[in-house]
């Protein structure tokens, strides 16, 4: 009775939510100290990630309590999902599908105009497609709580979901890592190379990290494992709102790092201004 494999795993992946959610905190109060002079909108993008990612895991917190605790003794819960894993669902699409259009808008300037639609429409149909499924899960879900639909179920739902979201995963990281190289070799600057380069790696590190859970997952789903499924899909939107928090805080960074004491401010969500910067081999380095 109940979830196959148990609910050991949910517990395990709630209690790394709740870790993860930490270091939301952490990182939120780190970039309204710091950054204070970024736009309105950063802003508000950075205070609506939080209050998703504290909505989720409070979701899932209740989610673990229903069943480890409240349904204790009462084994006939356990074989229908609670509300607040399709609550957990619903910001989970949202707080992936807002992060990766997040980069997707970096994507975008810094590609050449006449290639910007070409490469980032794929992206952005595969996070549509994700968000799409996503709300289909919730909405399935809520219509029949019952596990065994769920399982049956979820080839129709959460496994497009997540399949779109690795989809889209992959486009990102590799449509940055090809237009920095591209920068990086047309600029005549060292500073200018030197930082593209770094941002290629952080770029190939925060997909690595969030790419290896989504396709965890997919493999669980598809081997119809929805305990590890339930599992992994609670760290997961944390991972992501950790990576846009971890891209906006890392700019004070990377300015210390390349370019010293030099007056260039470098803002991240206007990091198209990269390139140009490189084009000209007259940039603020020379001027130093």
């Amino acid at each position: 009775m109940g979830l196959p494999g148990g609910f050991g795993s949910i517990l395990i992946g709630a209690l790394m939510s709740a870790l993860l959610y930490g270091v939301t905190n952490l990182q939120t109060y780190v970039y309204y100290m710091h950054y204070s002079e970024d736009a309105s909108t950063t802003k508000v993008l950075v205070a609506a990630i939080w209050v998703l990612d504290t909505l989720h895991v409070f979701f899932v917190c209740h989610m673990v309590y229903y069943y480890l605790i409240t349904s204790y003794g009462v084994p006939t819960n356990l074989e229908h999902l609670t509300w607040s894993f399709s609550a957990s669902v619903l910001v989970h699409s949202f707080v992936i599908s807002i992060v990766q259009l997040f980069f997707v808008r970096k994507i975008h300037y810094l590609c050449r105009h006449q290639l910007r639609w070409l490469v980032t429409i794929p992206i952005i149909l595969s996070v549509i497609v994700h968000f799409v499924f996503g709300i289909a899960t919730v909405v399935v879900t809520l219509l029949n709580n019952a596990l065994s639909a769920a399982t049956h179920n979820r080839l129709y739902t959460s496994l497009p979901a997540v399949s779109a979201m690795a989809l889209a995963e992959v486009l990102i990281t590799v449509s940055l890592c090809v237009l920095l190289y591209q920068s990086g070799s047309r600029s005549a600057v060292p500073r200018t190379k030197n930082l593209l380069n770094t941002l290629i790696i952080y770029a190939v590190n925060r997909c690595f990290l969030t790419l290896l859970v989504v396709v965890a997952e997919v493999t669980v789903d598809a081997d119809d494992l929805l305990a590890w499924a339930v599992g992994m899909n609670t760290t997961i939107p944390k991972l992501y709102a950790n990576s846009l928090l971890a891209s906006l805080n890392t700019r004070e960074h990377l300015r210390s790092q390349n370019w010293g004491k030099s007056n260039i401010h470098m803002n991240a969500v206007h990091v198209a201004k990269l390139p140009k910067l490189s084009g000209n081999g007259k940039g603020a380095t020379d001027r130093e």
